[in-house]
């Protein structure tokens, strides 16, 4: 048995019922839908036996007629990874191309399968298709029902499922929610005398969660959700799940962040964005999977308070207590108590110095990946000993007083710009419309 097969629910739940009694040439490419199952069910809690009602499904072969009634859930246990049925609802199973051969005594027909659950069938991690694929098996028939004479299966293979020695047809795909396989040919042996049988089927699949899983913004577990700003907020939606994907009603969901400094979420799941990263928010409730969905947060600007020291490096010298991240911008103003100087190297995005406000480098480089803008005032802007501003930004502009720098970004001066010392363009270009670019 495979690897992941857990006792999740009784001989009899979430069974798919089908019947086919077809003639001979005369059902040749005749399409059989099969007919649904009463309405949905599921578990209340993981693991709960699913009370769907079968279909016992009966055929004429002279009329080409399917009648299909209910048939009350059996008693017992089951093996597999789970078993799902209810046509229509978690799966939808359609044949095609029946034929007879009266000679051989083969009744053949092709068989697809269509995943109606939210998450992936045939897989345990959700892309690699597992070893065992997707099997569907006769619970019970093929019953002969009118004539006389034996029908019996020509299988991929015997298995145990809700009983020993049960055959199957094996589909060695992946099938995403909505996704239909190949076509798979399936072979019955009877005797001409045979005139009506039915049979019961379900569908045994290997899937990522087995014990049910809870979804936030209706995604399975380890989807994103793309880009938060820092202090906007976005609600969740968490609903648990069992297998098939019916929601467990009264189920308590509780969240986490995976990191506080990049997004917060309360109790009820509303989340924040609070710094430049990338972080999961968790909802988990006993006995299935958690979810999770993963936060971008966007670049913010930060602003210098020099509250404490000159070091850059030091969160509570900045508004909102977090040093600047690489998707930051920065503004250093003038009227503070301490501006700062690098402990060392430092990107950021854009940077923007007051005028007789300062920024000092030392010996350690400053990349820039968008807009420099500086005041004009001489003592002033951004100031070196040996570090150099790195404009790496494309396309930006840069004004002001600036330290020796190097251009491998696209740079167009809006306003004059004085360098202390000779720069260099490497990799890109600094263009000049009407502006000066002294270096004293």
């Amino acid at each position: 048995m495979h690897r992941h097969r857990h006792r999740l629910h009784r001989r009899g739940s979430s069974l798919l019922a089908a019947a086919l009694a077809l003639a001979a040439a005369a059902c040749t490419d005749r399409s059989n839908p099969l007919a649904p199952a009463p309405g949905p069910g599921g578990p209340g809690t993981p693991g709960a036996p699913v009370t769907i009602q079968a279909l016992e499904c009966t055929a004429s072969r002279a009329a080409l007629t399917v009648r299909c009634s209910p048939l009350s859930p059996d008693k017992g246990g089951a093996a597999g990874d789970i078993i799902v049925g209810s046509q229509g609802v978690f799966v939808q199973v359609t044949t095609s191309g029946v034929a007879y051969n009266a000679g051989t005594g083969q009744f053949t027909f092709n068989t697809t399968l269509q995943n109606l659950i939210e998450q992936p069938m045939g897989t345990t991690d959700g892309s690699t298709l597992d070893p065992n694929g997707i099997r569907i098996f006769f619970h019970s028939g093929p019953n002969v029902t009118s004539g006389t004479g034996v029908a019996s299966v020509v299988p991929d293979g015997f298995g145990t499922f809700t009983a020993a020695g049960q055959p199957y047809y094996q589909y060695n795909q992946v099938l995403a929610n909505g996704a239909t396989s190949a076509a798979k040919a399936w072979t019955l042996v009877m005797p001409p005398t045979v005139l009506t049988f039915n049979f019961l089927l379900f569908v045994s699949a290997p899937v990522e969660y087995p014990s049910g899983y809870v979804t936030l913004d209706g995604h399975l577990p380890g989807a994103s959700y793309g880009l938060l700003h820092p202090g906007s907020t976005h609600p969740l939606a968490a609903v648990a799940k069992t297998a098939v994907g019916v929601g467990i009603p009264g189920a308590v969901v509780t969240f986490g962040t995976a990191d506080p400094n990049c997004a917060t979420v309360d109790a009820g799941g509303t989340v924040t964005g609070v710094r430049n990263a990338t972080c999961s928010i968790t909802a988990t409730s006993a006995g299935l999977t958690t979810g999770t969905l993963s936060f971008d947060v966007s670049g913010t600007t930060r602003t210098w308070t020099g509250a404490t020291s000159t070091d850059w490096a030091v969160a509570t010298n900045w508004g909102g207590g977090f040093v600047p991240a690489v998707a930051d911008s920065v503004v250093i103003p003038t009227g503070v108590p301490n501006f700062p100087v690098l402990s060392g190297a430092v990107a950021v995005r854009g940077v923007t110095v007051a005028d007789l406000a300062t920024l000092t480098l030392g010996a350690f480089d400053l990349t820039a990946n968008d807009n420099v803008a500086t005041g004009p005032t001489a003592g002033s802007g951004i100031l070196s000993t040996t570090g150099r501003l790195l404009l790496a930004g494309n396309p930006s502009t840069v004004h002001g007083r600036i330290p020796t720098f190097r251009v491998t970004g696209d740079y167009t001066l809006d306003g004059d710009v004085t360098a202390v010392a000779s720069g260099q363009v490497d990799l890109g270009k600094l263009v000049s419309p009407s502006f000066n670019l002294l270096v004293q």
